[in-house]
């Protein structure tokens, strides 16, 4: 099976959005803020250009669209709501990983998995926002893969 370049740009950029709009109403479900647009205008060192961050939350979620694809396309499962979600689930062990990693660079970082956003409840909320983006990206990507 061949990777859809224009299915992944188009499922990561949805699921990103559907991710993105998720955090912005998460403090409306009882989950603590997440703004990942400014834990990335932090790491890059311009922490008043927020929109900086949000296009670099955008340019990142693209990039794990392509690599779901890649595996899809390796026949390691196939682009669905069920494989998005395992899959969402490994990207929230390696995000949540890398994430404990930059905050020992940069102040302010959530920390590893999200724990410095009131513990458990920034675990579970980060853990729930990469289901929702491995969800979206198994239920828009089926319709590119051939």
């Amino acid at each position: 099976m061949s990777l859809s370049v224009i299915g992944a740009a188009v499922a990561g950029l949805a699921s990103t959005l559907v991710m993105s709009i998720t955090m912005a109403v998460a403090p409306r479900m009882d989950l603590p803020p997440m703004d990942f647009a400014g834990w990335l205008a932090n790491l890059l060192g311009v922490p008043r250009l927020r929109a900086l961050g949000f296009v670099a939350h955008l340019l990142i979620g693209v990039g794990w669209a392509f690599a779901y694809a890649a595996l899809w396309s390796a026949g390691i499962g196939s682009p669905d709501v069920t494989i998005g979600l395992l899959f969402g689930i490994a990207h929230w062990l390696i995000a949540g990983a890398l994430f404990g990693l930059l905050s020992s660079w940069r102040p302010g970082m959530p920390g590893l998995y999200f724990r410095n956003l009131n513990g458990n409840m920034g675990f579970f909320g980060g853990l729930m926002l990469h289901i929702i983006y491995g969800l979206t990206m198994g239920l828009v990507y089926q319709f590119f893969h051939p």
